[in-house]
């Protein structure tokens, strides 16, 4: 494996990982600020007051724009590790692209009734100021959170299952090189006497299960016989 390879790899796990924990962290703040809209509906002495009910709505918003970016990352460096291996990448999902270039550019763009807008194209150059919002339905981005679906409208089930997925393969291909190294170090027997004798002293070992008391000897080795 070349160190591009192993280092795509690397960031492709990274990223999967992200995902799953940042997730789990949007996925928690949703349910919290779906119960205290609730409570404060009530209007009881125990409601959460307005602030609380702010303050999430700000911290759900940053949560989803990470989790966002990070399944963006974990898409781009599935496909490096696609391209380092000779294979064709998955097609780019253009609506999570979409939605993560409208993000990130949400402050070159105008605000009306509660959307990001993309502002009048006037001249050259304002073609470029809001060209994700355009591709988006309806030309704005809805700044309100709350329902089955995160900023944006993607839904979250979908980038947890791909995160799951990278996170899984990658865990498989670490597996299967581990057992390729153990065949290896088994296959060294027939040149190494000692490593062969060593290697029959544990497998002897894990034959005798009730020896797990007392492994080894008084010389530190394993007794066999």
């Amino acid at each position: 494996m070349s160190e591009s390879e192993e280092q795509a790899r690397f960031f492709v796990r990274t990223w999967a990982e992200a995902v799953l924990r940042q997730a789990a962290r949007a996925r928690t703040i949703r349910r919290t600020a779906e119960q205290d809209s609730r409570n404060c509906d009530r209007m009881e002495d125990w409601s959460p007051p307005l602030h609380v009910l702010e303050e999430n709505f700000r911290n759900q918003w940053a949560e989803e724009h990470q989790l966002i970016w990070a399944a963006h990352q974990l898409e781009r460096w599935d496909a490096r590790l696609c391209r380092e291996r000779g294979q064709q990448p998955r097609p780019e999902d253009p609506f999570l692209k979409t939605i993560r270039d409208a993000l990130e550019h949400l402050d070159e763009v105008n605000f009306a009734n509660g959307q990001a807008v993309a502002p009048p194209i006037l001249t050259k150059r304002d073609k470029y100021i809001g060209r994700a919002l355009r591709d988006l339905s309806g030309g704005v981005l809805d700044l309100a959170l709350g329902g089955g679906t995160l900023v944006g409208g993607i839904l979250p089930q979908a980038i947890e299952e791909r995160g799951l997925q990278a996170v899984r393969a990658v865990e498989e291909e670490l597996a299967e090189e581990q057992l390729d190294e153990y065949a290896a170090l088994l296959h060294a027997d027939e040149r190494d006497p000692d490593l062969e004798q060593l290697l029959g002293r544990i497998t002897a070992y894990y034959e005798h299960p009730e020896r797990l008391a007392a492994p080894f000897d008084q010389g530190g080795t394993i007794d066999a016989d």
